[in-house]
């Protein structure tokens, strides 16, 4: 499928807006942040996710399976991959009747177009037996393309046949770059990575290292990226190339789509680019897939550009229930995460790595230790998922987390109910992350330590809140710890786990402290940007114009001024992602579910069996009553509806897995987005905003 773009242009209201516009030099049409964030701090997220295809013709062969029968798992697995193996442009679809049926690894077929589709997430299951090779990660199933290479490969490397040095257009949205001293032609219409190297000392501002620097993390390894002349290139986005001209020499032109995300692509950081192979259009819907017998993971998406995963049941994964690795535009939807084989952190639902632009979408996740996990991503939406229950042994729980390793960037976290949102000094730094109108406990009944909602950590700056609703009543009793030199900080130790922020710890080891090799860093605070959140500590909305306005560092200009802030409406747009409320939204249910803006929230407080939980009404709180809190700001979410009313899942998240189908759940089960306004999943180009109020104009 070829991407499209889509341009929405409408007409400027009249009003002083206008002259803000002019004044800042904006795109052709403003965002609809334009008005609290500087272009410098954020991008175009509508083209996050794609259209999911409608396949309705069977491919050639279809399987012939064993159902019941831990022997046949072989047999099974070759009958799938033979039948994948048959599909082509216009036959595309493998059914899996109902049934439970033992597998041994599947991989794809090469070809692309192809959806592995059960009769339902209740009726048709596959427990995996062994793994797949999946070009040295293995898991359970695997769409891949027929010639993987990955980022430690010779061809991808200097001097290789898949790779060339990045010579001009750098500027933040580029669409058009440069290429040269290449080993082969750039693909047309296919996926390349961009990227460069780490930064070896701190910018004082955006800044990507990782443990090839010295102080930046606290564990050695895990390089993510091309390591070229003892550098990690962790600074990597995906994109898709719609033109490719020779400009002689081993030189090109190439157009490529989206543009370019980062801020600080410079020629002293060696900006490069190489691909490590392509497949499309590969997909997987209406089962179950049972992971508890393999030990790396259920699921890869590798090389894979708008692959997907709908209407699914993932039981017990081992690192992790999917993979997404050198992917672009990938979406994961109406989907129910339970599990893991153990309670260590290194146990994920999905998990990134070196991929751009997928939408994360109204998926559960319960009992998962950590439901997202970014090694590496840039441009990604995730948004109106629900978590429950960390399966994390000890006394804290592990948050979703944005940062793991070096170069996520340009990410936005939108409509969520998670526990937290962090990012850690582990494996490298993180920058310009946005966190729109989500719900943030921080709180699991039994667990004290790590309990707050927000961390960043060292190194990870220029960051966005915004319209989120933070905190447990009654329970978090500080507003922010954070660190305001190398070696030092307020409100730091233990005390740093009943903040509502914990900011610029190196903290891996400890509470809110500053533990060498990595120093402590006051600029996770600084420049970090906070505006019309709620939190239960001041037990208000903070339209705090000082927060809002951090000024000017290296690869980010200043975030207007205290001044501007002070003189704007208190009023936040529904959605960065959407225009307008989407399609596959109830035609009940409030939009936006979450923010200051919002009044009559149906979430409350449980007391008895389940005490302190979520639940929308007292029936839920077995035992016990359901009482108002977040002064009204939240409002459930449909994931959050469908696990407690229809899948009738214990408001702590505790228990066994639970029947779920999205159908029984949804009005429409969406198919992800293209920014094209068809509210399957995909957002428009949002309308420009009107005054100095942050609303959008129909």
């Amino acid at each position: 499928m070829v991407l499209n773009v889509i341009t929405i242009v409408k007409p400027l209201m009249k009003h002083r807006f206008f002259i803000l516009l002019a004044a800042f030099s904006w795109s052709a049409y403003p965002q609809a942040w334009s008005t609290f964030l500087n272009p410098s701090r954020a991008i175009d997220w509508t083209g996050a996710g794609f259209t999911i295809p409608s396949y309705t013709v069977n491919c050639a062969t279809q399987p012939t399976l064993t159902a019941n029968n831990s022997t046949a798992a072989a047999a099974n697995a070759t009958a799938i991959q033979n039948a994948l193996g048959s599909c082509d442009a216009t036959h595309n679809v493998v059914n899996i009747p109902a049934g439970t049926y033992y597998v041994a690894g599947i991989t794809y077929g090469s070809q692309g177009k192809q959806v592995l589709r059960g009769a339902g997430p209740n009726s048709t299951t596959l427990i995996a037996t062994s793994e797949a090779g999946c070009a040295g990660l293995s898991h359970g199933i695997c769409m891949i393309d027929g010639n993987p290479a990955f980022d430690g490969g010779s061809a991808i490397l200097p001097s290789g046949t898949q790779q060339c040095s990045w010579t001009a257009g750098y500027t933040k949205g580029s669409t058009t770059i440069t290429l040269s001293g290449c080993g082969g032609a750039p693909p047309l219409n296919k996926t390349i990575i961009l990227d460069q190297a780490n930064d070896m000392s701190d910018t004082g501002g955006v800044f990507i290292c990782d443990a090839t620097m010295t102080g930046c993390t606290t564990e050695a390894g895990d390089y993510d990226g091309r390591l070229i002349a003892g550098v990690t290139h962790s600074l990597q986005q995906v994109v898709y190339t719609t033109a490719v001209t020779s400009l002689g020499s081993g030189s090109y032109s190439v157009t490529i789509t989206p543009g370019v995300y980062s801020n600080s692509i410079r020629s002293s950081q060696s900006p490069g680019a190489w691909w490590p192979g392509f497949v499309q259009n590969d997909g997987i819907e209406n089962m179950t897939l049972d992971g508890s017998s393999i030990p790396d993971g259920t699921l890869s998406m590798f090389d894979c550009y708008q692959c997907w995963a709908r209407n699914m049941r993932f039981l017990n994964g081992g690192r992790n229930h999917i993979l997404v690795m050198q992917s672009a535009q990938n979406v994961i939807r109406d989907s129910y995460f339970y599990g893991a084989q153990g309670s260590a952190s290194q146990s994920y639902g999905i998990e990134f790595e070196i991929s751009s632009a997928a939408l994360v979408e109204n998926n559960i996740f319960q009992h998962t230790t950590i439901p997202i996990m970014f090694g590496q991503g840039t441009g990604h939406v995730i948004d109106y998922n629900f978590s429950i229950y960390s399966n994390y042994a000890g006394s804290s729980f592990q948050a979703p987390y944005y940062g793991h390793s070096g170069g996520n960037q340009m990410v936005l976290w939108e409509g969520n109910n998670f526990l937290g949102v962090w990012t850690d000094d582990v494996h490298g730094s993180t920058a310009n992350g946005t966190f729109f109108r989500n719900m943030l406990q921080g709180w699991q009944n039994g667990k004290t330590d790590y309990t707050f909602p927000v961390a960043l950590r060292a190194f990870h700056r220029v960051n966005n809140l915004a319209g989120n609703v933070i905190g447990q009543p009654g329970y978090h009793n500080l507003y922010e710890s954070y660190a305001t030199s190398a070696t030092s900080g307020v409100n730091g130790g233990d005390a740093a786990s009943k903040s509502i922020y914990e900011l610029g710890w190196s903290d891996y080891s400890g509470i809110g402290v500053c533990n060498p090799p990595v120093a402590c860093d006051p600029l996770s605070r600084s420049t970090l940007m906070r505006w019309g959140n709620y939190d239960t500590v001041t037990a208000g909305v903070k339209w705090d114009s000082t927060e809002a306005s951090p000024g000017a560092v290296t690869y980010a200009s200043a975030n207007f001024t205290s001044s501007y802030f002070g003189s704007l409406a208190h009023t936040l747009p529904a959605s960065l992602y959407y225009a307008s409320k989407p399609s596959w939204w109830p035609t009940t249910k409030a939009w936006p579910p979450v923010g200051p803006d919002v009044s009559s929230g149906n979430i409350g407080i449980c007391s008895g069996t389940y005490v302190g939980a979520q639940a929308t009404a007292s029936g839920q709180c077995t035992s016990g009553s359901l009482s108002s809190a977040w002064a009204g700001h939240v409002n459930s979410i449909p994931a959050q509806d469908c696990y407690l009313s229809v899948m009738s899942g214990p408001p702590d998240g505790s228990g066994n897995a639970l029947n779920f189908d999205a159908s029984s759940c949804y009005q429409s089960s969406g198919s992800g987005g293209t920014g094209s306004g068809s509210g399957s999943g995909g957002g428009t180009a949002p309308a420009i905003p009107t005054g100095l109020a942050t609303t959008t104009v129909r």
